[in-house]
């Protein structure tokens, strides 16, 4: 049985797609933003840090945004990602569309191995957060890479944060239309 398989058949209900939601709501509606306003002093040295540019920020943005915080908000920054942004927020994102992929596209179908697909926006994520904590901790000498490539994980962390659901929901509208054709005499 792969590991696709496995993971479907696990995350693949209703009721575990509904908990993994109420989960990444609870992250990304209260614990997140308290985060966000201790780096950003309430939001009023700046007003949302890089990981919040959609779809992605310029190495103006990140200069600005690094200056604008100060030591203060650099060192909170740092923190943010240490002990929350580097493991919960996205971790839990990505299992909920796992989940969603899983209903979608059930295992042991042709499709079922789009229920991976979400480890690599986990992946852009996981490399934009290194990519943002480095150059909170190198500030002011943000590196040529950070300022070149940082833009593209954020990138396409946002391109899959919104692409994954629109699968998923071709995924689960196909499957209801199988059920409502089975259902007619």
């Amino acid at each position: 049985m792969s590991f696709s398989t496995r993971l479907g058949s696990v995350l693949g209900r209703w009721w575990v797609c509904v908990l993994l939601f109420a989960i990444a709501m609870v992250l990304f509606g209260w614990i997140v933003p308290a985060g966000v306003a201790d780096v950003t002093a309430q939001r009023t040295a700046a007003p949302k840090i890089l990981d919040e540019y959609i779809m992605t920020w310029t190495p103006q943005d990140a200069r600005h945004f690094y200056a604008a915080i100060g030591a203060r908000g650099r060192a909170a920054y740092q923190l943010y990602y240490l002990h929350l942004d580097f493991w919960f927020p996205v971790l839990s994102l990505t299992l909920f569309y796992m989940s969603l992929l899983s209903l979608g596209f059930p295992p042991g179908t042709r499709w079922g191995w789009l229920n991976l697909t979400p480890l690599a926006m986990y992946a852009c994520d996981a490399a934009e957060n290194l990519n943002h904590f480095t150059m909170a901790r190198t500030y002011p000498d943000l590196t040529d890479f950070s300022l070149a490539f940082g833009p593209g994980f954020t990138f396409a962390k946002w391109v899959l944060i919104f692409a994954l659901p629109a699968i998923a929901a071709i995924g689960v509208a196909g499957r209801l239309l199988d059920l409502g054709r089975k259902e007619r005499p």
